[in-house]
Order: C-alpha cells, then structure tokens, then sequence
C-alpha cells in the first residue's frame, strides 16, 4: 500500500475568540436571567457544603482572574497522569434537583485556552458516573484564551434532572497535562434554563474588489490503477465522481507511478524494450483511464515512470494526445527500443475504443522521488526511503546520470522528447514543501532536494509539485485536537508558499514557477490515522477551508489524495468514497460540490468572526447576478450573519448546505439529506433578504454555500488559466 513520510506543521489549536462588546453582551444576558432561587455552588468560595475531592490537577480556589464582579474564581491545572479531575463533593447529603434545569458556570481559558474537558455529574460522594458531557459542544467550542464564555449544560445532558446532586467534576479528557484554566459563578439554575447569547456576524462582500482568479486545476483528486478495471467501470463510481464536480485527477496513482509501465500495462503482457507490467491481468489501464475521464467529464493528469526512458514517456504522450495520421518517428531510446511513431500509438489508443486524442495536458516526472530507497537511489537517499526511483539528489533529477545504454534521463530530456510530440503540454517537476537551505542539508528537507530542483530547472520548470500533508502523527480525536486540526489551513497553506517563493526569488532567477498541490490530505501515512480521522467530518471542514486558502494564496493546482484507495488494516480511509460499501461518500466527497458552484472568481470578503477557530468565509462571482459565499462553521454553535455586498443590493438567493452532527461524524447530510441521491439532485434551500441585505444562520459543523441575486453588473476578470483546453464545469 502506498506509504509516504511528510513532516507535521505545528499549529496551536483555540477556540471561538468573543469581541469586548460580544463579550460584555454575553455577561448582561446571563446576569439579566438569574433566578432569585438559583443554587450558586461557587462564587469567590465553595457553598451550600460543597468540598474539593479534586485529583491529579493543582486547584486553587482564590485565583484573581475572576468573572465579571466576583473577586475570585477556581484555577485548574490538570497534571500528567490519571486524567485529572476538579470534583467538587457534597459529603453531607445530596441537594434534590427537583425546579432546576441546568448546570452553569463561566469558563477562562487562560493565557493558551484549548483545554479538552468532560463535565459529569451525580448523585452521592462516588465520581459521577452520569452521561459524560464534552464542554465544547455547550461552549460553542474549546475554552477561549484570554476570555470568559458561558457553559449552560441541562441536567437531562447530565442524566440527573428530577434526581439528586453530590458531586460534579470537570476532567481532562486527555490522559496528560493542559494549560490553566479558570471557572467561576458555579450554580445551578432554576426555571427556565436561560438562553446562551448567540453568535454573531456581520460578512461584507466587497463585489468591485480585485480579483483571484480560481483555476479549474483546483478541484482535483487521484485516481489509483490499483483498483482495477471493473471499479473503473462501476456506473456508482462514475455518477458520484461527476456530480462531486471534481475537474481533474492524477493518474496512474501515487508510488505506483515510479513503477507502472504504460505500454505493458496497456497490452497486459510484456513489452520487449519496455519496463515490464507488474500487476499485468487486473490492474486498469490506459484505456480504462481515458474512459473514466470522458464518463465523468474530467480532465487527466498523468505521472510518467521516471525508471523508464524520455522516449517512452513521449510515447504516452502519443498514445493520449496524438493524431493517428501523425507519421512524426521517435527514434531508437538510449536502452535501444524502437518506439515508432506518433500515429502509431495514437492507432493503439483508436484501436481500443478511442479514436479521438484525449488531451492530457498535464504531466509529471515521477512520484515523490525525493524519498528513493537507498538500495536504488544511491548516498543521498535516506535510510527510511519508500520510492524505486535511481536517485534522491535534486540536481541528477533533474539532469540525468550516468551514460551510455546505463544512463538514466533526467527531468530535461523527458519534458523536451514528451513536448516535442505535443509542444502544448506542460510537464512538472517533483518538489518538495520544505525546500532547504544552501549550505544546510538535512533530513528534514532531504538533503535541500527541492532548491536543487529549482536551480537545476530553471526556465524550463513548467510547474513544481508537492505533497504537503500536514500531519505524519494525527492529533487527538478530541476537541483541542479537533481545535487544531480546524486551525491548521489558516497557516499551513500561506507558509508552505513564502517558502517556496523564497527559493524562487533566491535559486530561479526570480521566476516563480506555478505550484501545484498534487496529494495532499489531512494525515500522511494512514497507518497513523488509528482515529480513522480522515473519514470524519473534521476532515471535511479542513478540505473545505484548504481549498480556499490554497486559492487565496496562488496554489495552480490542488488534488486531494485520493478518490478512492482501498480500507486500511485500522478502518480508515484517504478516499473521497469507500470501495468497500457500494463507493459510500465520505463526508470530505461533499465539500467538492460546493466548491464547484463556487464560481472562477474569489473576491475580498471580511467577517468579524476569527477565521482560524470559527467562521471561515470566501466570496465569489458566479456570473454578473450571482455573487456566492462558502462559509465553514468550525464550532458547535450556530453563527448567524448579516451578510452585505459592496456596491451591490441583494435580494435573496439559495443554501447548499454540508452538515455533521459533530467533528467525529462519519456521516453528514446534503441539503439536508443524509443519504442524497447519485447525482446530488437534492435542491438548496431559497434564502430571503431584505434592505439589500441576508441574514443566515450557518449550523453548527458545517459548511455552506450561498448563491446571492441581484444588482451585481461588474464585469468578470478574464480567468487565469494554466493549460491551454477549457476545463468543463460540472455544476453552473
């Protein structure tokens, strides 16, 4: 199975951050609705008989960060060790709970915030073993550094409404140390239970602003050969793949690449002059590629096998682009194959069900060769290397090594003798995210591969490939991880191109090569993902927000790994769907139809909520009356915003919306369906507006887009395109 080792960015994960006037707002609204017989459990000091049991964690209960105008609170450290607990005990005898409702106190996440906490509790001296709360899911998310919020818990969530209360405890929910927090104004609440101040936005869309142009190239995904010709011609597959609204996929798959032989793949025998077919008799081919492309309208992107020679490479050129009348001859290779001419391949490819050229446009030189076993690639590779490729030294990639019938060509003489059959091709080049520094080598960069590769390549990089998958060793599957992880697009993307850009201005003579994003997941190595974190909602918030990013920041080209790959031995899954229960779409499958309707142009839009912990927003134009906004509500509150657009009137529009129950979910809902049809033909939902504004609550966990109508006559920027051929867009 395809393995990789890419190095975690670190990102520090916080929570939903309140303004000083929401702030103060949310303190107004929670001491307006005390009830004279309320039961205050803590308020400067422990009540009603209340004791600390506490364990595994330093309290202090005079602490001076305190809420609103108490003097006091409760400072909590958890410890390492037996996931330490503040629990506060009644030993005395229980307090009946009948007329109260709910649990409240206020919470400070200290100078980090992030804090991973579970609330029990339960009647009598023993440690509540009532229905477990997560904070978060009352807190609209992790406690906020440097800020107080409002928990209000009913007592059904706790199991003991109607009942007894002796104890309460608030317990890391993680076998390990957390930052100090602060609680204060512990009580439990008569009546009704009051209402928690909503969250609220206000979004300005500015529709004249400058515009980034959105490439087609960005909705893309890998699709393996591994999973043979028979899935390649499932019509499940094929529906859900075209109404993703996917634009591109990477083939022939991953590691696979440095190993899978066009010709005898295609043939399904061996091939005399050619690198032979290692799983000739199942494996897809060819052919079947270009029928899954043309069924489901994508463009293809092919990897050729940097092990085999320049001429055969050219020669998959002719196969997928060439006309069968083209008599052009391309030689004899270095190995001493005979490799005909163009119209000879093309005659293959007619001959096999497809007459016309296809027009693959885009191709690679090699999967991930940077990290080439060193049995093969010789002193520069590392010890843990996992590709079959001849070298892990950027500049021999790049110029080739050796001579005679042992050379074996590099980066140059393959885009010069594939481009020499289709001169409107554009060939990239392996990279690397993390492309070192001159005198400096090290493992972490891979012996500075990737500015070995800028120099070396020059003018003639057509585009620079990477695989930055942020994570080798996932974060915890739980809210401070799931904090994390929602956070990591807002840096991760942005840092990735200062650097390269860098290199660029420092190794190419200031040209900056376009950079293409071509695997990229949440985790690197699935093996890892023991949380099966990538087949859950958090994962599909994160792909929903890279995406944007990665257009904001200039990324040519963004294709997920993979749409389908095959269930690994700990149940997780990189795939967009599931080759294993009927192709079931993941929740990360669903952010691509949204992003599909999203329109070819990104405008300046700003919120007033944080982007990184919260509400992540992107505007566009869909056509000169259709603005649209993707909005990812990162928390377990619903945000509610006033949305205006700059120089424009709205008057109303549609939702699509994606939703989860929660950042674990493995299942969400499509325009409120949770299990839509094959052809997502569920319809949005209408959105009204009045004034020239739209007001619309965006749920919790999800990701939403808008289409806004109205007065929006600005006239569209040409679109950036990077190859030639329009891309057909499956969704208007």
């Amino acid at each position: 199975m395809l393995r990789r080792l890419v190095w975690m960015f670190s990102a520090v994960g916080v929570a939903v951050t309140l303004s000083a006037c929401a702030l103060l707002a949310a303190q107004a609204t929670w001491r307006q609705t005390d009830q004279p017989s309320d039961a205050v459990i803590y308020d400067d000091a422990l009540t009603l008989s209340f004791q600390s049991w506490s364990f595994d964690a330093t309290v202090d209960f005079a602490a001076t960060t305190a809420y609103s105008d108490s003097q006091r609170a409760i400072g909590v450290t958890f410890q390492p060790g037996n996931w330490g607990a503040l629990w506060l005990v009644r030993p005395g005898g229980d307090l009946d709970l009948t007329g109260y409702t709910a649990l409240q106190f206020a919470v400070h996440g200290g100078s980090a915030g992030g804090q991973s906490i579970f609330v029990r509790a339960g009647a009598g001296t023993n440690f509540p073993a009532q229905s477990e709360v997560n904070l978060t899911e009352h807190l609209g998310g992790a406690p906020v550094a440097n800020a107080w919020r409002v928990a209000t818990i009913p007592l059904t969530d706790l199991g003991v409404e109607g009942g007894s209360l002796g104890s309460i405890a608030l317990q890391s929910s993680v076998n390990s140390g957390q930052p100090t927090f602060y609680i204060d104004d512990i009580r439990l609440v008569a009546g009704n239970a009051p209402v928690q101040p909503p969250v609220t936005a206000t979004i300005r869309i500015d529709a004249g602003g400058s515009v980034q142009p959105v490439p087609a190239e960005m909705l893309g995904s890998n699709l393996p050969a591994w999973l043979g010709r028979n899935r390649f011609r499932d019509n499940t597959l094929r529906t859900r793949t075209a109404a993703a609204g996917l634009t591109m996929l990477r083939m022939p798959g991953g590691s696979w690449s440095n190993s899978y032989a066009w010709l005898s793949c295609e043939l399904d025998r061996d091939v005399a002059g050619a690198t032979p077919c290692p799983w000739k008799g199942w494996v897809a081919r060819p052919t079947d590629f270009i029928d899954f492309l043309q069924a489901t309208n994508t463009q293809g992107m092919w990897v050729v096998n940097p092990n085999g020679t320049a001429l055969e490479a050219a020669a998959a050129v002719a196969f997928f682009n060439g006309a069968v009348d083209d008599e052009r001859a391309l030689g004899v290779d270095i190995r001493g194959a005979n490799w005909y001419t163009v119209g000879h391949w093309a005659q293959l490819r007619a001959a096999h069900g497809n007459p016309e050229p296809v027009g693959v446009k885009l191709w690679e030189f090699g999967n991930e060769v940077y990290g080439g076993k060193p049995s093969a690639g010789g002193a520069q590779c590392l010890a843990w290397g996992w590709e079959d490729v001849w070298t892990c030294d950027g500049t021999e990639y790049v110029n080739g090594k050796g001579s005679g019938a042992a050379r074996h060509e590099g980066y140059l003489e393959f885009r010069a003798a594939m481009r020499a059959v289709d001169p409107t091709i554009l060939v990239g080049a392996v990279g690397y995210e993390k492309p070192g520094t001159p005198g400096a080598p090290d493992w972490s960069n891979f012996n500075n591969w990737g500015i070995k590769v800028i120099a070396a390549a020059g003018n003639a990089l057509d585009f620079y490939s990477i695989h930055p998958y942020p994570y080798f060793e996932p974060p915890p599957n739980n809210a401070a991880g799931h904090a994390a992880m929602l956070a990591q697009p807002s840096t991760h993307w942005a840092s990735i191109r200062r650097a390269l850009d860098d290199s660029f201005d420092a190794h190419a003579g200031g040209r900056r090569a376009p950079v293409a994003a071509t695997e990229f997941n949440l985790i690197s190595v699935q093996d890892q993902d023991n949380a099966q974190l990538m087949t859950r909602a958090v994962n599909a918030l994160f792909l929903a927000d890279s995406i944007g990013q990665a257009i904001q920041h200039g990324y040519a080209m963004f294709n997920q790994w993979d749409l389908v790959n095959g269930r690994a031995s700990n149940g997780t899954e990189y795939g967009l769907m599931h080759e294993d229960n009927g192709f079931f779409r993941a929740p990360q499958y669903y952010v691509y139809p949204l992003w599909a309707r999203f329109g070819a142009e990104m405008l300046p839009v700003t919120s007033t909520l944080n982007a990184a912990t919260q509400l992540s927003v992107y505007a566009g134009r869909v056509n000169t009356t259709t603005l649209s906004l993707l909005a990812i509500n990162k928390s377990a509150a619903p945000i509610t915003a006033t949305i205006t657009a700059e120089d424009a009137a709205l008057t109303g529009g549609v939702a699509y919306v994606v939703q989860a129950a929660s950042p674990t979910a493995q299942r969400v809902s499509y325009n409120g369906n949770s299990d839509p049809s094959d052809a997502l033909a569920e319809p949005p939902t209408p959105v009204a507006a009045g004034d020239g504004t739209v007001t619309h609550e965006f749920a919790p966990w999800s990701i939403t887009l808008l289409h806004l109508h109205g007065d929006v006559q600005v006239a569209p920027a040409p679109a950036f395109r990077l190859h030639l051929p329009t891309v057909q867009r499956s969704h208007p």
